[in-house]
């Protein structure tokens, strides 16, 4: 008996788990939902707030935990990904693989799925940055190794083709993080996060620091907090134990921003920090999606990335246009909320990711005989044919 392909989703940091969220919604409303579906958490996000915690916090079904532990280098984390992952193919067959977002699990799991032959979907697929960051690179990798895109932008499909990749093998299905943030905005939900913090909605600015590049030279983000708080929009800060402790020891959290400061937040009492806030100031790709799906403004700490999406809808201002300014007119800048989202960051998302699967994964061919397999097969493996 056909029992469908096993399909195995790899997920490992925290801004995959809301893409991954819809992606399970759209399994569920798949028209042949005979493949079995697999959810690996590599364990790159190792902090139980940022993995397991928030996996439970979105009833999100995970079959099996990896743990890739603390690193001391990118490149260290990424070779125990790719072993971690090649470790558990073995152990759990797979007809295809799909990978989330930019993370070095995306990256690692995407590679070796290829080599081993193995079909590729990417959700999140597409994206692209003028800068040579981490995030760039694990994103060219990755297109190179699938088989399957399913983009969040006109932009990324444009992209996309324009990198030679056949336009059926391109699916524009949307942003699968918008939806999951639509799904769980709860306006009593935030009212009671907002009281139970002490703040006022529209009373303060909820700003996030996290990247290496945005830690290495915090003083003129940090200085204009100061100013905001002092003009009386002050900040509040999540912030990873690590980043915390960096800009302490460096004297960075002082007039007044040590008090503003939070722990790393539950993703439903983030998003509630979000809509609730003035506006967001934040370094983070996926905090400025999020901005948008909640018509936020946002103002971005860096010059420009790969989800420019978001300006032209009206939501972000990169650094470009806004850090040389005197805070009056920060804040004027950011003082109209944008009135849309860009084109389907909407609740439809795992609609349409449905529709591409149910397209898709009739298409892949049966365990090790991928036609990349074929190719990378030698000739002393190939079969000889009986006369």
């Amino acid at each position: 008996m056909d029992t469908g392909p096993t399909i195995t989703v790899y997920l490992g940091a925290r801004p995959n788990t809301p893409k991954v969220w819809t992606l399970q919604q759209a399994v569920g409303k798949m028209r042949a939902p005979g493949a079995a579906w697999s959810y690996v958490h590599t364990g790159q996000h190792f902090d139980p707030r940022l993995g397991q915690g928030l996996c439970d916090e979105l009833d999100l079904h995970v079959d099996r935990w990896l743990r890739c532990g603390d690193a001391a280098s990118d490149a260290e984390q990424l070779g125990r990904l790719c072993a971690l992952v090649e470790r558990d193919l073995d152990r759990h067959p797979a007809e295809a693989v799909v990978v989330v977002g930019d993370v070095n699990s995306t990256v690692a799991a995407a590679l070796v799925a290829a080599r081993r032959g193995t079909p590729v979907i990417h959700l999140e697929a597409g994206l692209r940055s003028p800068d040579r960051t981490p995030e760039e690179a694990n994103r060219r990798i990755v297109t190179a190794c699938t088989d399957h895109h399913l983009a969040t932008t006109a932009e990324a499909v444009d992209a996309l083709h324009g990198e030679g990749v056949p336009a059926g093998q391109v699916h524009f299905v949307g942003n699968p993080m918008a939806e999951c943030h639509l799904a769980h905005h709860d306006p009593d939900r935030d009212a009671a996060v907002l009281d139970g913090l002490g703040l006022t909605r529209g009373g303060y600015v909820l700003a996030t620091l996290h990247k290496p590049a945005a830690l290495s030279h915090p003083k003129p983000v940090l200085d204009v907090l100061r100013d905001l708080s002092a003009h009386g929009l002050p900040p509040v800060l999540p912030l990873h134990p690590r980043a915390a402790a960096h800009l302490a020891d460096h004297g960075l959290l002082d007039g007044g921003l040590r008090e503003r400061v939070l722990p790393p937040q539950p993703y439903l009492t983030f998003g509630a920090l979000l809509r609730g806030c003035a506006f967001v100031v934040t370094d983070s790709d996926g905090v400025q999606e999020e901005a948008a799906a909640a018509k936020v403004a946002c103002l971005a700490t860096v010059p420009g990335n790969a989800r420019d999406v978001t300006r032209a809808c009206g939501s972000t201002h990169f650094a470009d246009s806004w850090l040389h300014l005197p805070t009056p007119q920060i804040r004027a800048l950011a003082a109209d909320r944008p009135t849309r989202r860009p084109e389907r960051w909407d609740a439809r998302v795992s609609d349409r990711t449905a529709t591409a699967l149910d397209g898709i994964l009739p298409t892949l061919p049966h365990r090790g005989v991928h036609p990349r397999a074929e190719r990378l097969r030698s000739p002393s493996q190939t079969p000889r044919t009986e006369g």
